[in-house]
């Protein structure tokens, strides 16, 4: 088969890109037969191999890269057997079938959380989209079951993938996790939260969590926030939130760090919380999972489909709730322990060797009907 895959954007940090690059290695060393086309906004050394031609857009501004994608990616797929958008959005005017991978459908429950444009996209061209691909690959159940309820994409033009988290996720040694703390200069104790700082992550909220958690417990260590201003809607309101809370010696924020410490700094962490008002999956509360990390999620989109019994899940969606179940980590290091071997056993149900397989089968059923109908 002839396979493009269409993975503009993934140059900006993020869950995005951690989890298209981490399929993609998975897909291309698993697959060395196919032919593959690969889009990108910029050239992925780990992504090279044999069958893989990579095609650069001209321009990483979105806007410029989403026309570009429009404009070219008709006549530059021609005549392949199957198209992969990896990352929900898609260009009209294709005349080979297409597959779409949607993470979430956040922009369609909380728009007043995104941008007018993007809102507008979600309830109009990519109810389009979806309906003219010839199969719609969800990251989770809770994704599959908005999709069919929001855009009528029925269960048999739709399929569920989970995602992964790297290899490399998994409980650092003693002398890398002081390498990693030392130079970051974490305290000895910290409760972590890692991702895109946006509204969505409900960052503020965790914010007066831990300031509540402070006042009830003698915890001695930090607030540590790891992740970069979301560049479309940054959340400003943090920086107001700890000013007003008197928390600015003990909130630190790193921005973003390299995907190759963040193993250390999730073993290191007393904790971490992720109360999210939406997710579509939550890689990085499997990647707290995998690395033995207490944790407490929000009972929020798929999150709990990934941890199971694995972490605490707030009863409520409040700073009260974070609060109390901080402070009951923080006083039992039973539930630490527990918290940590359950984490480790649940992470070990997701792989990306599974990811890439489930997804090479979509592309084999796609790949087929096309033969088929053409014969």
């Amino acid at each position: 088969m002839r396979i493009a895959i269409e993975a503009l954007g993934i140059h900006s940090y993020g869950g995005g890109r951690t989890a298209t690059m981490n399929l993609l290695q998975a897909l291309f060393d698993l697959d060395r037969q196919n032919e593959y086309l690969l889009f990108l906004s910029q050239p992925e050394a780990t992504l090279l191999a044999p069958n893989v031609r990579q095609i650069i857009a001209p321009s990483r501004k979105r806007f410029f890269m989403r026309l570009w994608a429009q404009m070219a990616l008709p006549a530059l797929t021609f005549g392949y057997d199957v198209v992969h958008f990896v990352k929900n959005l898609g260009v009209f005017g294709l005349r080979v079938p297409f597959i779409v991978t949607v993470y979430d459908i956040t922009t369609i429950l909380y728009p007043e959380l995104f941008p007018k444009i993007d809102v507008w996209y979600w309830y109009f061209l990519q109810k389009h989209t979806l309906r003219q691909a010839k199969k719609v690959i969800a990251i989770s159940q809770k994704t599959a079951q908005d999709i069919r309820i929001f855009y009528g994409i029925s269960s048999e033009h739709s399929t569920v993938v989970y995602p992964s988290c790297g290899r490399h996720f998994q409980p650092t040694s003693a002398e890398e996790t002081s390498r990693v703390r030392k130079f970051y200069a974490l305290p000895e104790h910290y409760v972590l939260h890692v991702g895109r700082i946006d509204p969505k992550k409900n960052i503020p909220m965790l914010i007066e969590a831990f300031a509540q958690f402070r006042k009830r417990t003698d915890f001695p260590g930090k607030l540590v926030l790891v992740g970069e201003q979301y560049k479309k809607k940054p959340d400003l309101a943090i920086h107001d939130r700890i000013a007003g809370l008197r928390l600015q010696q003990v909130v630190q924020l790193l921005g973003a760090v390299p995907d190759r410490d963040l193993p250390a700094i999730y073993t290191g962490a007393t904790m971490a919380a992720f109360p999210s008002m939406h997710e579509g999956f939550g890689l990085v509360a499997l990647e707290a999972l995998a690395c033995g990390t207490p944790l407490v999620v929000n009972r929020a989109g798929a999150i709990t489909e990934v941890v199971g019994d694995a972490a605490l899940v707030m009863a409520q969606s409040t700073p009260e709730c974070l609060a109390e179940s901080l402070t009951h980590i923080w006083r039992s290091p039973e539930l630490r322990q527990q918290l940590r071997e359950a984490g480790r056993a649940r992470s070990q149900l997701f792989s990306w060797e599974a990811t890439a397989r489930q997804t090479l089968a979509v592309y084999e059923e796609i790949g087929s009907r096309r033969e088929n109908s053409t014969t």
